[in-house]
Order: structure tokens, then C-alpha cells, then sequence
């Protein structure tokens, strides 16, 4: 919202007296994530009591905590020796291009996983799953995220971006300064600055080359396929 305000053509009269009281961006890391989960699921008493949790463990050690968020869920969410952790891949994928991660997004993706979970127990109470949540529910989870931030952020919340928004629907993740050109015409370098200020965006360098990537977080709601335009 700060940003959005700033960015006025107009201008922001007295910004100093603001900006001299304004906090950095909240950024939260992979373990303080993990402890979020891991305290919010074992503050039910008869779970932790089932997975047989130390619940003042949790606030006393790290490693434990840690242990004890992959009693729930499995070590990763597809399988190979090159896969990254299940908490690293529920961050990545609720990172925005700013690369800032919300506790709401991930408490979001793991409620829907939760609740695909318990469905999946519904249809088949006799089966066996190795871990109290499978990672066919975090994926389930994490798209249906996806499709929620793009309906109630990207579209609720910048309906003046929006317009420039769809035009990257069902289309690539990458994009170079040309590809921009071509897809948002003259005004592509103001639109893509408004863009990456709403998290939309990032960009990098690939080959040498400016490019441009839409964040996991939207590109399961936004339809894309992996690639550069």
C-alpha cells in the first residue's frame, strides 16, 4: 500500500516525516515459518499427544522443532536426491517476487492441504499414509493458494493493474525486456516497475540477459507454463 501511495504521478507531500518513522519489511525465515506451523498444529493437545510432542520442547529447541514438523509432513514434497526440504518448498512457493513470505499465505496452503487431507481419509478410511499430511495434499494446497491470490490480491486489490495482469494469463514464466516490449507495448518498463513493486514480478539475470519471472505463488492461478517468452 505504501508503495502504491508513493508511486503517485503526483507525488507524496511531506514523505520525510513518514519515511523517518517507517519500519523495514517484515521478513520472516524458513525456520521462524517451521516454528509458526509446528506451534499452531501441536497447540491441540490431544494431536501432540498422540504424536507423542513435548510441546515445551518447541520453544526450547530448534532441532526439535524441526523433527517434529516432519512427523506431519514428509521430508519432501516430490521425491529425488535433488529436492529441496518440504518447509523450503512451501516458502519458495509462497514467496512473492519481492520475495517476502506471509504466515497468512502458508497458514492458507496448509489449512487446504489439511482439508484435502481429511478428504482423502474420508474416501478411503481404511488406507494408510505415511505421514499425518502427504505431499499430494501440499500440492493440492499450495495451488489452491494460487488460485486465491490471484482472485482476492492481484484482482481485488490492483484492479488498475489488472488489465496489464491478464495479459500474462496462459502464458510463459520468463520474460526478456523484449518479450515485455511486445506484450505490454511502449509503456512496458513503467507498467513492469508497478508490477515488481506489487510482488507480481521479479527480475534477475539469465545468460547475461534481463529477465523478467512471475513467483510460484501465481503461476498455478495465472495458468503459465515454465519457460521464457
Amino acid at each position: 500500500m505504501f508503495e502504491q501511495i508513493v508511486r503517485n504521478p503526483d507525488g507524496f507531500t511531506a514523505l520525510t516525516h513518514i519515511t523517518a518513522r517507517q519500519a523495514d519489511t517484515l521478513r520472516w525465515t524458513d525456520d521462524q515459518i517451521l516454528a509458526m506451523v509446528v506451534k499452531r498444529f501441536f497447540a491441540n493437545e490431544p494431536f501432540s499427544g498422540y504424536l507423542q510432542i513435548n510441546r515445551d520442547m518447541l520453544d526450547a529447541n530448534a532441532s526439535y522443532r524441526k523433527n517434529a514438523f516432519y512427523r506431519i509432513f514428509p521430508p519432501t514434497v516430490f521425491k529425488g536426491k535433488k529436492q529441496s526440504p518440504t518447509i523450503r518448498w512451501i516458502c519458495n512457493r509462497c514467496a512473492d517476487g519481492r520475495g517476502v513470505v506471509t504466515p497468512r499465505d502458508v497458514i492458507d496452503l496448509l489449512i487446504r492441504a489439511k482439508q484435502r487431507q481429511q478428504d482423502i481419509y474420508a474416501a478411503e478410511p481404511d488406507g494408510v499414509s505415511e505421514h499425518v499430511i502427504s505431499a499430494a495434499a501440499i500440492q493440492y494446497g499450495f495451488e489452491e493458494l494460487s488460485k486465491r491470490k490471484k482472485e482476492t490480491y492481484l484482482e481485488a486489490e490492483f484492479p488498475h493493474f489488472w488489465k496489464d495482469i491478464t495479459k500474462f494469463s496462459g502464458g510463459k514464466t520468463d520474460y526478456d525486456t523484449a518479450a515485455l516490449d511486445a506484450l505490454l507495448g511502449k509503456g512496458w518498463k513503467v507498467i513492469v516497475e508497478n508490477l515488481m513493486a506489487i510482488g507480481f514480478l521479479s527480475s534477475g539475470k539469465k545468460a547475461g540477459k534481463d529477465v523478467y519471472s512471475i513467483p510460484f505463488l501465481y503461476r498455478h492461478g495465472m495458468n503459465l507454463t515454465q519457460g521464457k517468452a
